[in-house]
């Protein structure tokens, strides 16, 4: 049988090196959107930065960041809309972007106890 202690051990480990890592992951992500080409569009471009953000929204609340967690959805929801549409973001869309992935820097400072 596991030992209920041992397993909480192993759970901190494994969230203290999500939150060492995640401004790493934030930062690719910025990168990610900063290279997509303005006024062009660019699916495989647009649908690597909606999974980077994907990949946030689960693991945000497993690891402790549920208000990032909560973000990256928003954010999430915004790239898919622009996937699924195949259109270039407008101005509108673009500074709701930007406006999310400030609050996505925001919440990886705010961790759940």
């Amino acid at each position: 049988m596991v030992d209920p202690a041992d397993l909480q051990a192993q759970l901190q480990v494994l969230r203290d090196s999500y939150a060492v890592h995640l401004p790493g992951k934030l930062k690719q992500i910025e990168q990610a959107w900063t290279e997509l080409p303005r006024g062009v569009w660019d699916e495989a471009g647009l649908q690597t930065l909606h999974r980077m953000v994907h990949s946030l929204t689960g693991a945000g609340k497993t690891f402790g960041f549920a208000v990032l967690s909560d973000v990256a959805r928003s954010l999430e929801d915004c790239l898919q809309q622009l996937v699924q549409a195949k259109t270039v973001p407008g101005e509108e869309q673009r500074e709701r972007i930007q406006i999310l992935l400030r609050e996505l820097h925001q919440a990886a400072q705010h961790r759940n106890a």
